[in-house]
């Protein structure tokens, strides 16, 4: 049911991919590796390729529902959002690629509790997402900067609209100020004997 959930999420349309993804063993689905190792159980899915297939949108919870999934690869595709923290409590999950799509933001700490009980996560070609604790300090790294040369090109801008202002208040203030040193009509025609 888990790889039918994931298969329309995804709009997978695989010609291998009909009836049960493991049995009968010689007709497994393409991309997926079952465990066969205990015949009273049904094989169950140990690892799912989906690199390189063009997926688009967030990983979705279903995959979670895969419980025995050892190793994930969804690799060289679009997905974005956040790195799902699921992924890390998935017990029997051991290696996770997700390089190169785009994800972004913080890596969820347990991802870091992981890597110390044997997760493998490879994360390359994510350039929005933050694999450690100085996401917030590098994002507040380019806020500062910004912020404080906004504010630099507002001061300087009103301190020169001020002293525009003040100086044509000034100009008018002196002109009427001042007497006119152009001489009058009357002492232009003016003649002294």
């Amino acid at each position: 049911a888990a790889m039918k959930d994931i298969q329309a999420i995804y709009g997978l349309n695989i010609r291998s991919w009909q009836g049960d993804p493991c049995v009968p063993e010689l007709l497994k689905w393409e991309d997926i590796k079952c465990s066969y190792t205990n015949r009273s159980t049904p094989p169950r899915i140990v690892s799912l390729d989906l690199s390189s297939r063009g997926l688009k949108g967030v990983i979705a919870p279903a995959f979670q529902n895969l419980t025995e999934l050892r190793k994930l690869d969804l690799s060289n595709n679009s997905f974005t959002g956040g790195v799902p923290a699921f992924l890390a409590s998935m017990k029997s999950l051991s290696i996770i690629n997700l390089n190169w799509n785009d994800l972004t933001g913080p890596l969820p700490n347990v991802f870091h509790d992981g890597e110390n009980n044997g997760l493998k996560l490879t994360i390359q070609g994510n350039p929005k997402l933050c694999a450690d604790a100085s996401c917030k300090k590098n994002n507040q790294n380019y806020v500062v900067p910004v912020v404080a040369s906004v504010a630099s090109v507002l001061i300087i801008v009103a301190v020169l609209v001020f002293i525009l202002v003040f100086k044509k208040k000034r100009a008018t203030q002196v002109q009427h100020e001042l007497p006119s040193t152009r001489p009058s009509i009357f002492t232009q025609t003016k003649r002294f004997t």
